[in-house]
């Protein structure tokens, strides 16, 4: 047997009487009782509960000054006038605060629509974007007419590239483009020249121009005369080196660029011919570039247009104005959007003293552009780049003034229908009025037997008949008060019955020290624990909680109890002691209500406890040898749910602990870890785990102190959320 710690100290609780023993006495007890909570306050008696004084004297008011109905008439309109006006007033302060915020709301929304038009716009100022942007699929019809005419002006007979091989589209910059070129003036050349080409060995004529033209003279050599050929899906690239052996046989070639096969090489030719395409046919005022930027520009514009172009728009313009290096060889003025289309790439932008800074967004209310008043909304979106919105002023302010002049016309045609319905209301509520006074005066004298005289159809006849409910009711809360001070006396006696039903004192054993701490939520509780000796070396620990509070779950709990007291007697298996209990308690319980308990039974020589639960918490064990925490469910169903109690009884199962010197096992109900703090967060188990690590040198009264306090610190409030029982046992 292990050496005997001192003697544990008493639990704490709300107050409780000596535990029910099953098979003997208890353990010699010599904690200290925990002192009883003060009586109840004492009810009043019945007779001067239930005294009443004699009616007061009635004393009819005095009248005094205008008649009930002008105060009525004058009240009622000057309360209509009153209230018009400040309606008003509030609406003119709100309308000018509002209008600003919807304009600033308006303008941000607005403009954040245009910078996810200038994101793409800018993002395609590039060589690339203008290639992409011609090469896409919805943009081929767009540039048909100018593709055809670039290459070959059928009606003029002139073109850059040769009537029969169409140049490729699509190219990926601007260097295939003059390969592409320079490759169709080659092949054409032969085309045109065919006497150039000729051989004795017409395959090695053949071979000559594959060589030279690459795959591409496949599709050539088969055209017939006149014939057109496709246009291609790929850039087209001559063999340079070939085309520096055999350039003796493009002499005509040479003498349409000013040069001589003889004497000039080919890599010369090609340069002159790249020159021309790169300064007239992309760089040129009617090159490709400038007319992509045309067309990209312009569908820009388009998507602005229909932002400022809605019948319903209050955007006057949109502007992006652009730096003058982003796009090589443009001018700002021709990279700048201004929307609607028709004006002037340059309007006359004037700025006013009256701005302010929200979000990067420079927010002007007294600008003017083109002459034109506007709120102005601009956000630099890059060094030297900007985007802005301007809202048309006098737009916004005449709907401004429409809508305070159609509050002012309302307001005014409500204070004449006031008045005129106060002269009519002010008559009909005189004189129900008159005699509805009287019956306040009879009642308010404490006759309660009176009912009112008050007739009328209106609110008037609504407050006589709720001044005779009134008095009614009145009269009925006094026999209500009178018997409420009854029942709360014969609560009172159930709390304290209760309480005496629970443990006064906690065992006092060699080697062990036990504890608990109980705190009910209501007056009466539905939580409980208990001790008992079994025999003269086994201590049996239960605590119990029912699935209600109040009045019928403390029936429940004191059901239990007994059967729990009664089946333990003799009995060393906590498992068929639930079983038992399970069987008399589903038979009588009401449905819907049930029992979660958790039973220890302790071998007090050996220091082995042996447990079950029925649906409750687990046991929570601390192991000293390890410095840890761990939780101990055998698993059960709660006691109640199982009438016949086979289900209960397959689930039941109990587990055998071998305690250590500093070891200590903890039950509790679920008010322990499910107190709530003001942030609806739960106490939870960790914390309760942290806090029995912290104090496993402390004694079990010390331990429930601390944790208590952690408990009740969490929660900073009084107001219990449910039912609290501890129950703790410490080894040595």
């Amino acid at each position: 047997m292990m050496t005997p710690p001192p003697a544990g100290q008493a639990r704490k609780s709300t107050g409780a009487t000596p535990a029910v023993k099953s098979s003997g006495q208890l353990p010699t007890v010599g904690g200290p009782k925990v002192a009883a909570p003060p009586p109840a306050a004492q009810a009043p008696s019945a007779g001067h509960a239930g005294g009443t004084a004699g009616p007061r004297p009635r004393v009819k008011p005095k009248t005094q000054g205008l008649p009930i109905k002008t105060k009525i008439v004058l009240a009622m309109s000057g309360l209509a006038v009153g209230v018009s006006l400040l309606i008003f007033l509030i609406v003119m302060m709100i309308a000018q605060s509002a209008l600003e915020d919807t304009i600033q709301q308006a303008g941000m929304g607005m403009l954040q629509q245009a910078e996810a038009i200038h994101r793409p716009y800018r993002a395609g100022l590039n060589e690339k974007g203008l290639i992409a942007y011609f090469g896409q699929p919805a943009n081929r019809a767009k540039f048909d007419d100018y593709w055809r005419k670039m290459q070959w002006d059928a009606a003029a007979k002139r073109g850059s590239f040769h009537p029969r091989i169409p140049a490729c589209r699509e190219f990926a910059n601007w260097k295939q483009f003059q390969e592409d070129r320079v490759w169709v003036l080659v092949a054409g050349s032969i085309l045109d020249n065919p006497d150039d080409f000729q051989f004795a060995d017409a395959k090695m004529a053949d071979a000559i121009r594959v060589e030279i033209l690459g795959e591409g003279w496949s599709e050539l050599r088969e055209l017939k005369p006149n014939q057109v050929a496709a246009e291609p899906n790929a850039p087209r690239r001559l063999n340079i080196a070939a085309m520096n052996r055999y350039k003796s046989y493009f002499t005509k070639l040479f003498r349409d660029w000013g040069m001589d096969s003889s004497a000039d090489s080919f890599e010369k030719l090609r340069m002159r011919i790249d020159t021309d395409t790169d300064t007239r046919m992309i760089k040129g005022q009617q090159g490709l570039r400038k007319t992509i930027f045309r067309g990209f520009h312009e569908d820009f514009v388009k998507d602005l247009d229909e932002l400022t172009g809605s019948e319903t728009s209050q955007v006057r313009y949109i502007t992006f104005l652009m730096k003058d290096d982003t796009l090589p060889d443009f001018k700002r003025e021709e990279l700048n959007v201004v929307s609607p289309r028709g004006d002037t790439l340059s309007l006359e932008r004037e700025e006013s003293t009256d701005q302010r800074v929200q979000d990067d967004v420079k927010i002007d209310r007294g600008a003017f552009i083109g002459g034109v008043a506007a709120y102005a909304f601009t956000k630099d979106v890059g060094e030297g780049e900007s985007i802005s919105i301007y809202l048309d002023r006098e737009q916004i302010q005449s709907r401004k003034q429409a809508l305070i002049w159609s509050i002012l016309g309302i307001s005014f045609v409500g204070i004449g229908l006031s008045i005129a319905l106060a002269f009519v209301i002010g008559g009909s509520i005189t004189k129900p009025l008159e005699t509805l006074m009287n019956d306040i005066q009879i009642i308010s004298g404490g006759n309660f037997d009176h009912r009112p005289l008050a007739r009328s159809s209106d609110e008037i006849g609504i407050v006589s008949r709720l001044l005779g409910d009134m008095a009614l009711g009145l009269k009925s809360a006094q026999s209500v008060w009178l018997e409420n001070q009854g029942r709360k006396h014969d609560l009172d006696i159930a709390k304290e019955i209760q309480e005496n039903l629970l443990p006064k004192h906690v065992p006092r054993i060699a080697g062990y020290d036990v504890s608990a701490y109980y705190s009910p939520s209501k007056e009466v509780g539905g939580d409980y624990y208990d001790f008992f000796l079994v025999d003269k070396t086994h201590l049996g620990m239960v605590c119990a909680d029912v699935s209600g509070k109040g009045i019928p779950g403390s029936m429940v709990m004191m059901m239990a109890k007994a059967l729990v007291s009664y089946e333990a007697s003799d009995n060393l298996s906590p498992r068929d002691i639930f079983c038992k209990v399970n069987r008399t308690l589903a038979k009588d319980i009401k449905r819907g209500m049930f029992v979660t308990a958790f039973y220890m039974l302790l071998d007090i020589p050996t220091a082995r406890l042996t447990v079950a639960s029925a649906g409750h918490n687990p046991l929570l064990l601390y192991r000293a040898a390890t410095k840890q925490c761990i939780e101990v469910n055998p698993g059960g169903i709660a006691l109640g749910f199982d009438k016949d109690g086979r289900l209960f009884e397959r689930n039941m199962k109990e587990e055998v602990i071998q305690l250590q010197r500093g070891d200590r096992a903890v039950i509790f109900t679920d008010g322990v870890t499910e107190a709530m703090s003001p942030t609806n967060e739960e106490f939870g188990e960790e914390r309760m785990q942290a806090i029995t690590i912290q104090c496993a040198s402390k004694s079990s009264a010390e331990y429930l102190t601390t944790l208590v306090n952690a408990i009740q610190g969490h929660a900073q409030t009084d107001d219990q959320h449910d039912d609290i029982t501890i129950v703790t046992l410490k080894v040595g």
